[in-house]
């Protein structure tokens, strides 16, 4: 018994000393953007925190990196500039206690190619510049202008352009960056954003007079946040708010958005931006809380990061403030809250499809191919690497490889491109078998009809069929003469199975179009497609139409009856019916460029059926003309009312049943 005790003593004692497994996963996601699908995706790390030597900071703030790669850091809290090396060690500490190098909670800088620190010295309501050793070497004061009398010199924010001229962002100022030269004379303003106008200001517009609006406040601009300048000389500004719009705008010379005012994504909340050497544009978000990578164009590309108030963890941020990008693409990023300074690098996968889209978007499909190849070895269902080799392909006229991955990332552009190919290739193939098959199916046409009425006419259908034929033909006829057909069908009684029927055939040719539709006009999943939503979508508004009338129309005196409503409102799905197999069979065979085809014919289909229901209100019913209009809106009105009730009483029901099963869980529970 002593020897089984003391083995089971030595095993866990063994137990105990023996390592745990240490799991090296980031504490944050990466996702890349699918702009076909406008969706977020999971992917792994594009960029990794690495170790920096980097010294704590009271309250930076704003953060630049030099043309040398050194990193200078704004400490608003300790009133210096901080000078760090590429590994993140203090070189140089700027700002003495007194004296004219005495800075004041400091808030913004900007690093010239030559090594001038401009400062945005708040506190001191200037700006100071000081040379590459750190000695003070000038200042500006607030410019000599009658522009300028009532206006707070604050600045927060700064670039500084090639001819020395100064874009200085002031606090809380709406009228955009104000501008001065080496001289310190004030240049005008630059780069205002446009004010916003709401429904609200244009109700007041119409509404109120010349008097009233003048006592109105005026829709001002939202002012412009945050501010960076590129290697071509282009000014980002950043603005948070607006949910995205104008977020970051690239402005030249002139003041014209090269992105005109466009929605970002991921930029309801943006802190600053930052562009590198290939032009990607980096953007810190605290509405998203992520760390965002675009394109040149401002496309959305990935994010990563996390933000995190309570966090102590390196590479989590607390409260972001500034971002800067070296040379060799690292992230450098000011983090206010844990007075750190984070440094994430490319990962071996982001340094691969980041070069892969560098050549990509700028055309050179056959440089970027090595580098997708990489991609796709290490992640075959990113979507981005389809889309990337599929343009390769194409480039390359290899068009049945670039259609399958060009489907694959749902690239319908360039999808369009590689079917255009492929078709116009098979028709210089099968030109004459084509024209020879069409010719053939004309004839059939044309003579098959006078063949088969010359059939019927010596050997007629039994008299039982005659009725249901004849109802069948009547589609086409309401459909050609819907005045003439709804008063054969008012005067009619149509069989229960022939409306049976017709719904079965509009159902059939509903799932046709759901799962046979070409991919240029439906990119979607089949797999993923709710089929019972899509025809729900479909039957609840024509369900919902034949109540309203019915009940409208009833109230206004009309005179069709429930049953006459309901077949002649399934007769009016015959445009539906006639126009959907040749469009469904057209969005297989055209591109995007000829999409005016099925385009025209849909609306032409959609006109035609709202056409037919008109006229099947008026003629059932016997109103006139105006009354059916009048009577059919009220329809509509009605039919808004029914899915809000509706609506109503599915959400209450469902609370009362979540009540119930809750109690049931709690009485199974402790019973």
């Amino acid at each position: 018994m002593k020897r089984f005790l003391l083995f089971l003593l030595l095993a866990a004692t063994c137990m105990l000393a023996a390592p745990e497994a240490i799991y090296a996963e980031l504490p944050y996601r990466t996702s890349y953007y699918d702009s076909n699908q406008s969706a977020w995706l999971r992917i792994q790390p594009v960029y990794a925190p690495a170790e920096t030597r980097s010294p704590r900071f009271s309250e930076p703030v704003d953060l630049q990196v030099g043309a040398d790669d050194k990193v200078y850091v704004a400490d608003k809290g300790a009133n210096t500039i901080a000078v760090l090396s590429p590994e993140g060690e203090l070189l140089l500490s700027i700002g003495a206690e007194e004296g004219e190098s005495m800075l004041s909670a400091p808030e913004g800088l900007f690093v010239t190619p030559d090594g001038l620190i401009y400062v945005a010295d708040s506190g001191n309501q200037r700006i100071a510049v000081f040379g590459a050793d750190g000695k003070f070497i000038r200042d500006y004061k607030k410019p000599a202008s009658s522009f300028l009398e009532t206006e707070h010199f604050v600045p927060v924010k700064l670039v500084v352009d090639r001819r020395g001229v100064m874009y200085v962002s002031l606090n809380s100022s709406y009228q955009g960056l104000l501008r001065m030269n080496e001289e310190g004379e004030f240049m005008g303003y630059f780069g205002a954003n446009k004010a916003q106008q709401t429904v609200l200001n244009w109700l007041k517009k119409l509404v109120l007079n010349k008097e009233q609006l003048a006592k109105e406040l005026a829709s001002l601009p939202r002012p412009i946040s945050n501010v960076a300048l590129d290697s071509d000389g282009f000014i980002f500004t950043a603005t948070a708010a607006g949910f995205g719009q104008g977020a970051i705008r690239k402005l030249n010379a002139g003041g014209v958005d090269a992105f005109k005012n466009k929605t970002l994504v991921n930029g309801h909340g943006i802190v600053d931006v930052a562009s590198d050497s290939n032009g990607f544009l980096y953007n810190v978000d605290m509405d998203s809380g992520r760390v965002n990578i675009y394109d040149q164009n401002a496309e959305a590309l990935f994010a990563f990061g996390f933000i995190d108030n309570e966090t102590q963890q390196y590479g989590v941020l607390g409260f972001p403030t500034s971002i800067g990008v070296d040379s060799k693409f690292g992230v450098w990023i000011s983090d206010s809250r844990t007075g750190t300074i984070h440094k994430f690098t490319r990962t071996e996968f982001g340094n691969d499809v980041m070069q892969a889209l560098t050549f990509y978007l700028a055309g050179k499909y056959e440089q970027s191919e090595p580098y997708w190849d990489r991609v796709y070895a290490r992640n075959d269902m990113y979507n981005g690497v389809f889309q990337g080799l599929g343009k390769v392909y194409l480039h390359e006229n290899n068009d049945e490889a670039a259609l399958s991955f060009l489907k694959t990332a749902f690239d319908t552009k360039g999808y369009s491109k590689a079917f255009w190919e492929i078709r116009l290739d098979y028709l210089q193939k099968h030109f004459v078998w084509l024209v020879a098959g069409a010719v053939v199916l004309l004839l059939l046409v044309r003579f098959g009809g006078r063949a088969i009425r010359k059939q019927l006419i010596l050997s007629p259908l039994p008299e039982s069929w005659e009725r249901t034929t004849r109802d069948l033909r009547n589609l086409w006829f309401v459909m050609l003469h819907p005045y003439q057909g709804f008063y054969k069908l008012k005067e009619a009684k149509v069989s229960l199975w022939i409306v049976a029927f017709i719904l079965a055939a509009v159902i059939a040719v509903k799932l046709a179009t759901i799962y046979l539709t070409g991919f240029l006009f439906n990119p979607v999943e089949l797999s993923q497609i709710n089929v019972w939503g899509s025809l729900g979508l479909f039957a609840v508004p024509w369900l919902t139409w034949i109540i309203a009338n019915y009940l409208v129309c009833s109230v206004k005196d009309g005179e069709g009856k429930f049953r006459e409503v309901i077949q002649g409102s399934t007769y009016a799905l015959a445009p539906y019916l006639f126009f959907s197999i040749p469009t469904l069979l057209l969005s297989n065979l055209v591109t995007l460029d000829e999409r005016v085809i099925v385009d025209s014919l849909n609306t032409l289909m959609f006109l035609w059926m709202g056409v037919m229901l008109i006229v099947m209100t008026q003629v059932i019913h016997n109103f006139d003309f105006l009354e059916t209009l009048k009577n059919i809106a009220i329809t509509v009105f009605t039919i808004g009312t029914i899915w809000l009730f509706a609506f109503l009483v599915f959400g209450l029901s469902y609370n009362l049943y979540d009540f119930f099963y809750q109690l049931y869980k709690e009485v199974t529970f402790y019973g």
